[in-house]
This record gives C-alpha cells, structure tokens and sequence, in this order.
C-alpha cells in the first residue's frame, strides 16, 4: 500500500460518475478558423502581473457567422503601457476601445470597473493561431523568462489542416490555439 498519510487529502467520499456512464476526455477539435469575429466579453477575472499592472482573463464567445458560440478561453489584457507608433498604449485600453469605451482611465480601480461593466458587450478582433513550445521535461527545457529558445509558430499555415506539429527541437506536440491578435476599435 502507498503511504499518503504526509498529503492534506479531502475526505474519503470522492464523487465520480458511475463507471457505466463515465464521460471519457475527447480530442480537441482545430480552432476556430484565423480571421475577424465578433465576440461577447465574457466575465473578466482580475490579478496583478509579476511587475504590478492590472491583468484580466475572460473567456470571449463568438456571436454570429458560422462559428457561433465558439469560444476563445483564456484571452488575457493589461493595463501595462507600450509603444505603438510612438504613443503609450495597452491591450486593456485597446480592449475598452474595441467596445466602444473611449473614457480616460487612470487607475487600476478604474479599468477594472471599465472592464467588469463590459461584461456581455459586444467587440470586433482579430483571431490568430499560435502553438508554443517550451520544451518541457526534456534535456531542451528552457529557464523561466528565456522565451528566445522557445518553438512558438504563428498563423494557421503552420498547422496543416489544423493538426498538432511536432517541436523541431525536442520532438514534442504542439498543438494550435485560437488567440485574440488584435482588437478592432469600434466607431
């Protein structure tokens, strides 16, 4: 017998399905085709990032077209700034403008707010495919922070017919995901 008694193990009723009726995990199917949707925000959930700027994960869902009800899970925006054509811009504030919310914000209060208030709003963005690569649990595995050494190909022709590629470095699989590449401000 193994000897568990040093783990913090919830009681011992367990509640699964019945073996007769256990739903097995399916394959992922290809994601949702490269180009621009219209989408309802789903419910932003808040953390900070490692440098102190507000992040918020949704999960988008398309409305409309023949991808209707498909969803982008684990579209993430902060409020920190970069440059873009020599302006300080975010992807939080590109979010709120894809919305149609052009108000200044200043806080981190005060986005959140923004954000959470958009709940079930509609917005226009641009879908990308995207499939990384750290190398994990091989002898190529990368040190946190150095993405350079990372397999990350980008856009749906790397992907045939939407299937998983082999890693050229460490032979592992690396499957496509749908990814928000650019929000589209709202007139």
């Amino acid at each position: 017998m193994v000897d568990l008694s040093n783990l913090k193990l919830v009681e011992e009723v367990i509640e699964v399905a019945d073996d007769s009726s256990y739903a097995d995990a399916q394959e992922f199917p290809p994601p949702i085709p490269e180009g621009v949707y219209t989408f309802v925000q789903g419910k932003p959930e808040f953390e900070a990032t490692n440098d102190g700027f507000l992040s918020a994960t949704m999960t988008q869902t398309v409305s409309g077209g023949e991808q209707d009800g498909q969803k982008i899970m684990f579209d993430r925006v902060s409020n920190k700034a970069f440059d873009r054509q020599g302006v300080k811009v975010s992807m939080m504030k590109d979010h709120l403008r894809a919305i149609g919310d052009r108000n200044p914000y200043r806080t981190h209060n005060e986005y959140a707010t923004a954000l959470a208030a958009a709940e079930g709003q509609p917005f226009k963005a641009q879908v990308g495919w995207e499939g990384y690569c750290g190398h994990k649990d091989t002898e190529f595995e990368i040190e946190k922070g150095d993405y350079k050494s990372a397999f990350s190909p980008k856009g749906a022709k790397n992907f045939p017919n939407g299937a998983d590629i082999t890693c050229p470095k460490c032979k592992q699989s690396v499957r496509p995901r749908a990814k928000i590449t650019r929000r589209i401000a709202a007139q």
